[in-house]
């Protein structure tokens, strides 16, 4: 296997985003280090030359700068990858500072845009681009306006996302009444978040169409891998727990779509661009584009073929790199405890048999902890995964 010289650094993400990330770099031949606020099954990664828990450096530029700085003692030049959104917003504000270091992520202020929910939204819709219903209200009397004609339930979603997650551990409240819109925009401006009310996007997980890829220096795309959820955790507004890849030839309008989106942005980098098609009337709306690497971008991509995170760090070290779309599609990505929960959950609702779950497993695949050839990070999360199960059985 060819050995590259210059490293990469995986800034945060933990044993979701933040070990695929190792994975994908290190079987391809590039030395990884990793960073984050504390201890995750990822650091056990045989990929993993060393590791770094500091617990204050995502939420905090001057302690990423110093960071970054400090680990000059140990690399000339390095590949810097954010794996989560509190990283690449405080990497985006040191470019200018950051000497010795190749970027894979796009400028400050298109990063904004994207983490920055309220400003996407209104960019899509300056842009044309098929979108929930979405509104920004300033005042009380505001939310009684648009409670009055929207339809229920309704998603009252924090601009920030990460941020809101961190304190109340899910992605935004379903409102099912206009009281209780009341209720949750008193309750987040008491606390001092931003928020917006979306339409929620009716379908089934298998709606949800997943576009990976990367764009250049020069803002040409260089790659793109799509997937289908098949299910997800929680069962609303969740993550995937299963999904599958499936061709370009099947989204090839979502395609042009998402690649003209991102040059009228001028995007740079790696990006994961989620659309659900509308039930009610078939149309793919674009919910949310990631501007840095995820768990399922990672390893599934390169399992299929098309080592996205292989492609990112090429052309961040200034290689020049042919387009690419070829990869197998039909491969499966399993996160197996979060996947036990959805499917029991379903199998109470009558939505899924025991049967239907275990053909639904059947297949090429790949895992999130699990690894034959790197099994340390599965085995180190045992304990917590059989309490996780545990706990959603008594729930």
């Amino acid at each position: 296997m060819k050995k590259f010289k210059i490293p990469a650094v995986v800034l945060g993400g933990g044993a979701t985003t933040g070990l695929g990330a190792i994975r994908s770099l290190g079987r391809a031949g590039v030395d990884v280090y990793y960073m984050d606020d504390e201890t995750s099954e990822a650091v056990y990664s045989k990929y993993c030359k060393e590791y770094f828990i500091l617990p204050k450096a995502s939420h905090n530029k001057d302690e990423l700068k110093k960071a970054l700085t400090k680990l000059h003692d140990l690399v000339d030049e390095a590949v810097l990858f954010p794996a989560s959104d509190s990283y690449a917003l405080n990497l985006s504000d040191l470019v200018d500072d950051l000497s010795g270091y190749h970027l894979s992520t796009p400028e400050k202020e298109v990063t904004d845009i994207l983490i920055k929910k309220r400003r996407f939204y209104q960019s899509l819709t300056k842009e044309n681009v098929p979108h929930p219903a979405t509104h920004f209200p300033e005042t009380v009397e505001d939310v009684r306006k648009i409670g009055g004609r929207i339809s229920y339930p309704a998603f009252v979603k924090p601009s920030i996302s990460h941020l809101f997650y961190q304190r109340f551990h899910k992605k935004g409240f379903v409102a099912n009444s206009e009281g209780e819109l009341l209720r949750y925009w008193a309750f987040t401006k008491k606390v001092g978040v931003d928020v917006m009310i979306q339409e929620i996007v009716p379908g089934p997980p298998t709606n949800h169409v997943f576009l990976d890829g990367y764009v250049d220096r020069n803002f040409n795309p260089k790659a793109l891998f799509a997937r289908r959820r098949l299910r997800m955790w929680p069962i609303s507004f969740g993550n995937s727990s299963l999904c599958i890849s499936i061709p370009v030839s099947e989204i090839m309008s979502l395609k042009e779509r998402l690649f003209s989106y991102l040059r009228s942005i001028n995007y740079h980098g790696i990006f994961s661009g989620e659309f659900k098609r509308d039930q009610r009337d078939g149309v793919f709306k674009l919910l949310e584009i990631n501007s840095r690497t995820s768990a399922w971008f990672n390893t599934l991509s390169a399992k299929c073929g098309i080592n996205l995170m292989l492609i990112a760090y090429l052309d961040a070290i200034g290689r020049d790199l042919e387009y690419s779309e070829e990869y197998e599609a039909g491969f499966k990505w399993a996160f197996l405890r979060d996947d036990l929960r959805s499917a029991m959950k379903m199998m109470l609702n009558g939505d899924l048999s025991s049967g239907e779950w275990i053909s639904s497993l059947q297949g090429k695949k790949d895992y999130l902890l699990y690894s034959r050839d790197d099994q340390r990070p599965f085995i180190m999360s045992l304990p917590s995964n059989v309490l996780q199960i545990i706990k959603s059985k008594r729930a």
